[in-house]
């Protein structure tokens, strides 16, 4: 119900600070080839070096990018993200570093390349919409300026690099010189009635604004099917009227039960507004049944993506059709038989939102409350809030690799204790392990996670450092043969990634892992001492591990305070908004009347991060205690039918319980599959069957049998109670970075906190450009084509339900 996909590879990641650029300046070589030319640099005493957990970890002072990976250091990345005219060709980066400066470091563990990285840069090139709204042409280019060696234990420095970027000017301009519509609202002629109040409504506060209907798009614009009819309207709007805004209005026609898809690119015979889906697969994780109902392992087989009715081109102004390769297959990434499409543009070039009305009556209940809120939300006290809810998102313990040899030692009973410190000494309760050393005996060795019991966190949090020791347990022996268990994520969450958990007994030697953390707000750090003393009660062995590093990743990403440079979402707020924080740590986010509490007071904003389905919002308390069963609290659901008793509990619909009225937020959610709008209750309900439904394609609704009716993210809009103004959310599994990198490493989590940022910081009070800018920025942050997509997915996943031209905030009063 609430998996999300770690992101443990490498990741690229974009800085606040953009380091030092000189000489920026366009030299003509001809008529119709230009160059730029301009000078990056960085400040060698800005260098900062560490080694957590033993890895080789690069900063550079207020640089919050960086290029890293599994096994390898962290180094910093510069990113610089130049725009050149819209449609140019041919246009080709050359950058030149001289890493004359050299500093040895101590051996690090490394399974890098040598050098890493390789190259000196890399560059992406794609067009799309600037924050002026302007069709513009972007190049990003990553440099390197630190490099690692780890055959030599060197790095290796440039302080400058020359960048020269040339390219071929475009002919002419496809966009008309003055706008005549600046937004299109796309419905069946079946909404049309009901959508004439809200186009009046936006001509008359000077949005020109048109509606064309679905059926007359058929009947005019060709195309390989529906979807791209749709988008081949949309090119000629931006072409003839100068539309900056789509909104989509119609999702499923059905609640109870509705076909999600007609193939493998398309949705439209069950739906009001075809959708399209990507066919990027995830890596495999178990046998299920794919939609050509052939078995094979698939994670995410797909997912909903409406970014593709915003990237209407590619470079040099081509009709983006996110097929390259013209194989049939739309945005194909990880399918068995099928080459990636690697070259989709993937840059918005319009501000697209959607409104998945099921029926007349819920686009005639958001027409209301868009007009509503932008009439009477100017200048109002509870907009000035912000709420934010989350907690732990994975168990990013590192492994405390604490060796015991007991040669030498005699049998008996022992007792091993752990003990968690606070880096100012505050000391929590002590974990005790009472076992048997037998040589005569086979060895019994037993994995223990248990924290949830601690009696220090029955009283809720904040709550004082606790040590977990789970490699041994209470009555376990220590006998003559070895012993070794890798326990799996039912048991402990991550430890596939990062072997925290692991049991093992070889040759005399007991390695002692488990965890320690401290569930306070910010309890990143603590020391541990684990000790042995035999039955006479002597101390007969003694180790510490100090500054271990946990971090609470949604509570990071949520905050206010910097994580390698990179703010959480509060840090980029107006400093008069008031922050309502509900965190696991800070013991103010237990249970849903929390949040449904903090909702009906009203507030400009609400920002959940943490794990998803379409039915649920929810996350971990601090340090996953007792793994994620035990430590599991829900914000949000939309309702508790289930097949399995009791089949139902009240309310059936808690998320119908908000009753913020008109006090409406812009809700961004993070988590898995909380925005996949292709639900109902029939395939929702069957979706805990793949094997009984072996023979139907099967309907990946994530719901896991609970038959949700709708997505969470759309039943917050569609609410005519309260609810949200607005939506953002994924439409598949959401990428994580755990521990450190958790703002600054891409995926849901930089992405959501890059919405508030455009807004808070940039002034991006429009909804729509908001939206698309956090797109517009990760594109140009990351590489793209790194990481098995992992990249591509968080921005094709990325959906607006609302309005797209939205004033945030409302508009003054006449």
């Amino acid at each position: 119900m609430k998996s999300t996909v770690v992101f443990i590879v490498g990741v690229l990641l974009l800085s606040s600070f953009t380091a030092s650029i000189y000489g920026l300046g366009v030299n003509t070589i001809s008529a119709s080839i230009e160059e730029q030319n301009f000078t990056m640099s960085i400040d060698k005493g800005d260098i900062r070096i560490s080694y957590p957990n033993g890895q080789l970890s690069v900063e550079i002072v207020n640089i919050s990018t960086f290029v890293i990976g599994l096994g390898k250091p962290r180094l910093p990345e510069i990113v610089r993200v130049v725009e050149l005219p819209f449609g140019v060709k041919n246009v080709s980066v050359n950058l030149e570093a001289n890493y004359n400066e050299s500093l040895a470091v101590p051996m690090a563990t490394s399974v890098s390349p040598d050098p890493y990285p390789a190259d000196d840069f890399y560059y992406r090139v794609g067009v799309g919409l600037n924050k002026n709204f302007e069709h513009v042409t972007f190049v990003s280019v990553h440099w390197h300026p630190v490099k690692y060696s780890p055959s030599a234990n060197m790095l290796y420095i440039a302080e400058t690099a020359n960048v020269t970027i040339s390219y071929e000017l475009a002919n002419n301009s496809l966009f008309p010189e003055n706008s005549s519509y600046d937004m299109v609202i796309i419905a069946p002629k079946v909404f049309r009635k009901a959508l004439q109040k809200f186009v009046d409504y936006k001509n008359g506060i000077g949005i020109k604004t048109l509606l064309k209907t679905t059926e007359d798009i058929y009947k005019e614009y060709n195309g390989r099917d529906k979807p791209e009819q749709i988008k081949y309207f949309i090119k000629n709007a931006i072409e003839t009227y100068g539309i900056r805004y789509v909104l989509l209005v119609g999702g499923l026609k059905s609640m109870i039960y509705a076909k999600p898809r007609d193939n493998a690119n398309e949705g439209s015979k069950a739906w009001y507004l075809p959708v399209r889906y990507n066919n990027l697969y995830d890596k495999p994780k178990y046998p299920l049944v794919d939609i050509s109902s052939d078995e094979e392992e698939v994670f995410d087989p797909g997912c909903l993506t409406d970014l593709y009715y915003a990237d209407i081109y590619g470079e040099g102004g081509k009709f983006e059709s996110w097929d390259p390769n013209d194989d049939g297959i739309i945005a194909a990434w990880g399918k068995p038989g099928v080459e990636n499409d690697t070259t989709i543009d993937l840059y918005p070039d319009v501000l697209v939102g959607r409104l998945p009305c099921r029926n007349v009556r819920e686009v005639v209940t958001v027409v209301n409350k868009i007009i509503g809120y932008e009439k009477n939300t100017y200048n109002k006290d509870w907009f000035k809030k912000m709420i934010v809810i989350s907690g732990d998102g994975f168990l990013d313990q590192h492994d405390l690799d604490i060796e015991w040899d007991t040669t030498g030692v005699p049998n008996g009973e022992y007792t091993l204790y752990a003990q968690s410190f606070t880096p100012d000494g505050k000391s929590g309760p002590k974990d005790v392990v009472h076992f048997t050393l037998d040589r005569t005996k086979p060895t019994n060795l037993t994995f223990n996670h248990d924290d949830h019991l601690n009696p220090a966190l029955q009283n809720g949090y904040p709550a004082p450092p606790i040590a977990e020791i789970v490699s041994i347990s209470p009555g376990n022996t220590l006998g003559y043969d070895d012993y070794t268990y890798t326990p799996g994520e039912s048991e402990a969450y991550c430890n596939q990634f990062n072997p925290w958990a692991n049991v093992s007994y070889i040759d005399g030697i007991l390695t002692i892992r488990g965890k320690s953390y401290n569930p306070e707000p910010y309890g990143n750090c603590t020391n541990i001492h684990v000790w042995i003393k035999d039955s006479e009660g002597n101390t007969i062995f003694s180790e510490w591990r100090n500054n271990t590093e946990m971090y609470y990743e949604g509570e990071w990403a949520t905050g206010e305070r910097p994580l390698l440079y990179r703010g959480g979402a509060l840090y980029y707020m107006p400093e008069d908004f008031e922050r309502e924080i509900l965190w696991g740590s800070n013991g103010k986010m237990t249970g849903m009347d929390d949040v449904i509490k903090s909702f009906d007071e009203g507030a400009g904003f609400v920002f959940f991060s943490g794990h998803g389905s379409p039915n649920v919002w929810a996350n971990h308390f601090p340090g996953v205690p007792g793994n994620r069963r035990h430590s599991e609290f829900t914000g949000l659901q939309v309702t508790t039918l289930q097949p399995w008793p009791p089949f139902v509990s009240r309310p059936v619909f808690p998320i119908d319980s908000l009753s913020n009225g008109k006090k409406l937020p812009v809700v961004v959610v993070g988590g898995c599959h909380n925005s996949m709008f292709n639900v109902s209750m029939i395939p929702a309900f069957y979706d805990i069957f793949p094997y009984l439904f072996k023979k139907l394609p099967h309907p990946y609704m994530w719901t896991f049998g609970k038959p949700a009716p709708e997505c969470l993210s759309w039943r917050l809009v569609r609410n005519p109670h309260g609810g949200a103004i607005a939506s953002i959310g994924n439409t598949g599994l959401g990428y994580g970075m755990p521990g450190k990198d958790a703002t600054t490493g891409g995926g849901d989590a930089w992405i959501t906190i890059e919405f508030f940022k455009q807004y808070g910081t940039n002034g991006m009070d429009i909804l729509g450009l908001a939206y698309q800018q956090a797109i517009t920025s990760y594109i140009n942050t990351f590489n793209m084509q790194d990481f098995g997509a992992g990249h591509i997915k968080t921005v094709q996943e990325w959906v607006l339900f609302g309005d797209p031209s939205l004033k945030i905030g409302g508009y003054p009063e006449d």
